[in-house]
């Protein structure tokens, strides 16, 4: 089995949304191995050393114990169009390292900046990043995405943005669409819904 990672905020010393990651690895290691103990990230994350100015993506490896923590600085990519890839077998319910499919799906992209993946006719992410659209006031974000990501989870929470069911042939209804992850806070940039290539 491959092994799984959580991708964690750290901005000017401060990690981020930890009850959010804290939940979703608890699960999986519920699923996967059996472990029903509660995941507590702080105090191993404040172990040893990590960058305490600027914004870094801490990468922590994990199974059934923690393998690893790094951190890179984080500089988000710049998406100005994705391309509409359609993938009725492919399952990705758990953070895993390896990312075979979703690299191969990605690589599909052709000039596009990244993909908008299609399972059986509805809109699930991005290869990177979970989606929400905009149409009017109102966000909404897939109902059944490949992954539940932390900062989805979060903004349902918040009641920013509500999860719906969204078919491919529902896209052109919308005004406009943002990525959002672990790294990306809702202020991401907007894109047009034009910017979608089918």
């Amino acid at each position: 089995m491959s092994r799984l990672i959580e991708s964690i905020k750290l901005l000017d010393g401060k990690f981020y949304n930890l009850p959010f990651h804290e939940k979703r690895m608890a699960h999986t290691l519920s699923e996967l191995f059996g472990m029903s103990e509660p995941v507590r990230l702080e105090e191993y994350l404040n172990e040893g050393e990590f960058p305490p100015k600027g914004l870094f993506k801490c990468r922590l490896v994990y199974d059934n114990i923690y393998r690893e923590k790094t951190f890179s600085r984080y500089d988000p990519r710049i998406i100005k169009t994705v391309k509409v890839v359609r993938e009725d077998g492919i399952q990705y319910p758990f953070k895993f390292e390896d990312r075979a499919v979703l690299d191969r799906l990605f690589g599909m992209r052709g000039n596009c900046d990244d993909v908008m993946i299609i399972r059986k006719g509805q809109v699930t992410d991005c290869s990177y990043s979970n989606i929400v659209f905009r149409r009017g006031s109102e966000w909404v974000t897939p109902a059944s995405p490949l992954l539940e990501g932390t900062m989805r989870a979060k903004l349902i929470g918040q009641n920013k943005i509500q999860a719906r069911e969204i078919l491919e042939e529902d896209i052109r209804s919308f005004d406009s669409f943002k990525i959002i992850n672990a790294m990306l806070e809702f202020d991401s940039p907007e894109i047009e819904v034009s910017r979608i290539v089918f």
